[in-house]
């Protein structure tokens, strides 16, 4: 009678052992399911992300290169500029003392 007792508790352990473990699994692999599916949707944000600093980046070149461009603009006509006021000084007569 032990042994037939022994052998239902044993067969009883390893039943909820399995049904455990298979229980488990199916969590499991629904957890991997969605973190396969967001790993995928964060590597597409990323990549996203990536041309979009690219763009910032190339932008912010231009934007430089506009800003020099506008500088020495702007340090030649203040040179004409000045050029022009030194030939009008110079035109000017001088006042006899």
């Amino acid at each position: 009678m032990k042994r037939v007792i022994s052998a239902v508790l044993s067969l009883l352990v390893v039943g909820l052992l399995v049904s455990a473990l298979i229980g488990c699994g199916a969590e499991i692999k629904a957890e991997n399911e969605r973190l396969k599916a967001e790993n995928t949707s964060l590597k597409s944000d990323n990549d996203r992300l990536k041309l979009d600093a690219q763009k910032l980046k190339e932008d912010a070149q231009k934007m430089a290169a506009e800003k020099d461009a506008t500088i020495n603009n702007l340090k030649a006509e203040s040179d004409a500029l000045k050029k022009q006021v030194e030939d009008l000084t110079a035109k000017i007569p001088k006042k006899k003392k």
